[in-house]
C-alpha cells in the first residue's frame, strides 16, 4: 500500500524519512502557481533527485500565467506528471504535446461518476472530493475505468478563495496582519486554518482528515497526503501504523457523514 502514497513535500529534508518507509512518489508546489502550500522554485524542484516527482498547479491562472508556464513546462527535468486544477493547464499540455501525466485535482468537484469519467477520458487521473461520503467513494472508484487518486491524509481543504481575506480583515478592522490564522465560527465553534499568499486565500478544516477506511479500495492510483501544517513526527506516526486514530486531532471527514453543503438531486 505504502508504495501509492503520493506525498506533499513540506520540506526537502522529509524525504529521506519518506524513502525509509517506502515512500516512493513525491509532490512539489511550484512557487507563483500554487496558494495554501509551501512551494518551491523551477530550479528547486528540478535539482531534487527522486524518481517520481509530480509538480502541483493548483490555483486558477489568468492568460498570463498560461503563457509563462508555456516556458515552464519547456523547462521541467525529470518530472512525471503534472496535478492541477485549471483546466487551462490541461489544455496548455496538450498543445505543447506535454508527454508527463496529467491529473485533475478540483478539490470539491470530483463527487459523481458521471464528471469523473469525463475527466478520465482526457487526462491520466482525477482526484476525488474530501467531501463526500465513503460509500460514495467506494461507488466511484468501483464504476469508473481508470484508476483515481483519493485523499489519505491531512488537513482539508474547505475553501479557496482569490481574495486575500486575512489581509482584508486587517485592514478593515485594524488588527496586526497574520499570514497564518486560526478562525473560529462563533455560531457553530468549528475551527478552520487560514492561509494566504499574492495569490489568494485558503482555508483547511482543523481537524487532520485520516480517510484510513479508503485503504481498501480498489482502482486506486494514488492516496495522497498532504503534509501541511502537521508536525513530522505525527506524519511518520501515520506512515508507520495507518490503523492509528488519533481523536484528539483527527477525524474521518465526511467519510461517515454526509455533508449539510452538498446539492440534492431534485
Amino acid at each position: 500500500m505504502i508504495s501509492k502514497i503520493l506525498i506533499y513535500v513540506d520540506e526537502l529534508e522529509h524525504i529521506n524519512d519518506y524513502r525509509k518507509v517506502g515512500v516512493s512518489t513525491f509532490l512539489f508546489a511550484l512557487e507563483g502557481y500554487c496558494v495554501g502550500y509551501k512551494t518551491y522554485s523551477l530550479e528547486e524542484i528540478n535539482k531534487v533527485d527522486v524518481s517520481n516527482k509530480y509538480i502541483l498547479l493548483n490555483r486558477v491562472l489568468d492568460c498570463n500565467d498560461i503563457d509563462s508556464l508555456r516556458v515552464i513546462l519547456d523547462t521541467l527535468k525529470g518530472i512525471k506528471g503534472l496535478v492541477f486544477e485549471d483546466v487551462g493547464v490541461y489544455e496548455l499540455a496538450k498543445k505543447l504535446n506535454f508527454d508527463g501525466e496529467l491529473i485533475l485535482f478540483q478539490n470539491h468537484f470530483g463527487t459523481n461518476e458521471h464528471s469523473v469519467s469525463f475527466w478520465l477520458d482526457k487526462v491520466d487521473s482525477v482526484f476525488l472530493s474530501n467531501e463526500i461520503t465513503y460509500d460514495e467513494i467506494k461507488h466511484i472508484v468501483d464504476s469508473v475505468n481508470k484508476p483515481v487518486c483519493v485523499h489519505l491524509y491531512g488537513h482539508n481543504q474547505v475553501m479557496y478563495s482569490r481574495r486575500l481575506l486575512l489581509k482584508n480583515w486587517s485592514e478593515e478592522f485594524n488588527i496586526p496582519y497574520k499570514n497564518y490564522n486560526l478562525i473560529e465560527d462563533l455560531g457553530t465553534h468549528v475551527k478552520f486554518r487560514a492561509l494566504e499568499n499574492e495569490y489568494g486565500t485558503v482555508m483547511y478544516s482543523d481537524k487532520i482528515y485520516n480517510g484510513r477506511k479508503l485503504l481498501n479500495c480498489k482502482n486506486i492510483l494514488y492516496y495522497y497526503m498532504n503534509t501541511m501544517l502537521i508536525n513530522h513526527k505525527a506524519v511518520m506516526r501515520f506512515l508507520s501504523n495507518f490503523d492509528l486514530l488519533d481523536e484528539n486531532s483527527e477525524d474521518d471527514g465526511f467519510l461517515s457523514r454526509e455533508t449539510i453543503y452538498k446539492l440534492k438531486e431534485r
